[in-house]
């Protein structure tokens, strides 16, 4: 006898387990895990380290848990906010579902189908056993840890799904908080280290007995800390311990808020259409849009103010430097002393700091950039315009490049506080053709990353950026071994020969990538016509 509360769970998992995409992850985590092997075993053939075993399993464990960490980012956080934004909420709650049955249906669902991704991998992992340097109480640790983890992860995605009325804030709070339970302790233990040696706290009397408390409680129930025990030769502890406890009862925590906030969080159903950030619809209704830009150069007004986020987002995302550049001032300043604060560390951290914003702020972008349109069901009506599909495309990425580059004027500004070691790093890269051809090589890997991400966004309904980051690591593990392989078959000229091809590569899948997403969106307005 089937129970109705569980409809919805039993047709959501159907679909989940036997989608596409699914197959799709299970073929690409197979070859993942052949990739990582075989350079491994032609390492440990040549003597290059001992243990191959402990370093095939080291390295499947923790790429299992950065793509929990993504999954979370994308495919758990979206599972409350896609009805919300698709205004379909409304008609479960008429089908006399109760809160349970929807987060039943909607989350743990796809937490079973994660699940199973987990448990597929056991019996090539095993391979490690007899590879050695690994134990079977090993790998009987780690993945109850990895599946412990999957469990905390995706309810609290869930919670924040409910909470939220759009998958990008409830996913940027999941990854906000996930990163702070994986390595926050560290920075909190050497903070308080740092207090100790100084004479400033005693952590034996007063309120510091708690606060030490609650640092080892944390450490402890961190899969991170956990994991880096279990890769210790010789582990002798226990296959569930206190962090495989402690995360799944916080993943039931998290459920149960999210059952209790269910019903004042999604009361009232309100229109979910792209919007400039921060501000009410209503003062959007009324935004000051320039007569100037009426016509087809709205489309790219269009595209910087509500993906992008206009002028509020350039503010906004101009803070997210400055807030970086205030933690590595802080953590300098716990960690170094007066000498560290010099113009030079401030130049290179600002470089780097404006680059990796600029690259992430990019890599949302291109994820939101067509699946808007998708969503709303508006390139039917944009493809009225006079203008072909492949104009309409640049339009629409002139606008959101108008909404992210200008934060490259942080690059420029630590360029003229560092200006020697900037030159010396270009003279290092145009001096050296091995160097300038991995420069070259890097900037394509990010343009076919960007490419991939919007082409991904058209075909799938969800988590675009994160099989992209998949797709992009599985990629550059082919790649690495196409290189290794090229250096040993031509010798001397191995490098630039290897180069040469990669280089070929990347422009080739560029430019059948940047036809496939013109293609792709000529279809999706057909359809919608």
């Amino acid at each position: 006898m089937k129970l109705p509360a569980l409809a919805l769970f039993e047709r959501s998992l159907r679909l989940e387990t036997r989608s596409m995409l699914m197959c799709a992850a299970r073929i690409g985590l197979l070859l993942l895990m052949l990739l990582m092997l075989l350079p491994i075993q032609s390492m440990a053939r040549m003597g290059a380290f001992g243990a191959p075993g402990l370093n095939f399993f080291r390295e499947m464990i923790w790429v299992n848990l950065v793509f929990i960490t993504l999954a979370g980012l994308s495919y758990f956080a979206s599972a409350i906010t896609e009805e919300k934004e698709e205004m379909m909420l409304g008609l479960l709650r008429m089908t006399e579902l109760n809160p349970i049955a929807i987060l039943l249906g909607k989350s743990t669902s796809r937490l079973v189908g994660a699940l199973l991704l987990l448990l597929v991998q056991v019996p090539f992992v095993l391979l490690a056993v007899t590879l050695g340097g690994v134990g079977l109480l090993q790998i009987a640790a780690a993945y109850g840890t990895l599946l412990a983890y999957l469990f905390l992860a995706c309810n609290l995605a869930l919670l924040f799904s409910v909470v939220f009325r759009n998958t990008a804030t409830a996913a940027g709070f999941t990854l906000t908080f996930l990163l702070l339970f994986l390595i926050g302790h560290y920075w909190a233990a050497d903070i308080e280290q740092n207090l100790v040696s100084s004479g400033e706290i005693n952590p034996r009397r007063g309120i510091w007995i708690f606060f030490s408390k609650i640092i080892d409680v944390w450490r402890e129930a961190s899969p991170s800390d956990r994991l880096g025990n279990i890769f210790q030769t010789g582990f002798a502890g226990r296959a569930i311990g206190f962090q495989v406890i402690s995360n799944l009862v916080l993943g039931i925590f998290f459920f149960f808020l999210a059952w209790l906030v269910f019903d004042p969080c999604t009361r009232e159903e309100k229109e979910s259409a792209p919007r400039q950030w921060f501000l009410r619809r209503r003062a959007t209704r009324r935004s000051r849009i320039p007569p100037r830009l009426v016509g087809i150069r709205a489309i790219s007004w269009k595209d910087f103010t509500f993906v992008s986020g206009g002028k509020l987002g350039l503010l906004v995302k101009f803070g997210v430097i400055a807030l970086v550049m205030g933690i590595c001032n802080l953590i300098a300043m716990e960690f170094g002393d007066s000498a560290d604060f010099t113009q030079e560390f401030e130049g290179v951290s600002l470089i780097w700091i404006s680059l990796a914003t600029t690259a992430v702020f990019l890599a949302l972008d291109a994820a939101r950039i067509f699946r808007e349109e998708i969503r709303w069901k508006t390139l039917s009506s944009l493809a009225t315009l006079p203008i072909s599909i492949p104009e309409l495309a640049y339009r629409k990425v002139v606008g959101t490049l108008a909404g992210t580059l200008p934060l490259l004027a942080c690059f420029f500004l630590g360029v003229l506080l560092v200006p020697k070691d900037v030159g010396d790093f270009f003279n290092n890269v145009f001096s050296e053709s091995y160097s300038f051809g991995f420069f070259v090589i890097s900037i394509l890997q990010f343009i076919l990353f960007l490419h991939l991400t919007a082409f991904l966004s058209l075909i799938i309904k969800r988590g675009a950026l994160a099989l992209a980051v998949a797709i992009q690591y599985l990629g550059g593990s082919f790649f690495m071994m196409f290189l290794g392989l090229l250096f040993s078959l031509a010798g001397s000229s191995g490098p630039g020969v290897a180069l040469f091809f990669t280089g070929t590569i990347c422009v080739v899948m560029i430019v059948i990538l940047h036809c496939a997403i013109g293609w792709r969106l000529a279809r999706a307005a057909a359809e919608e016509g």
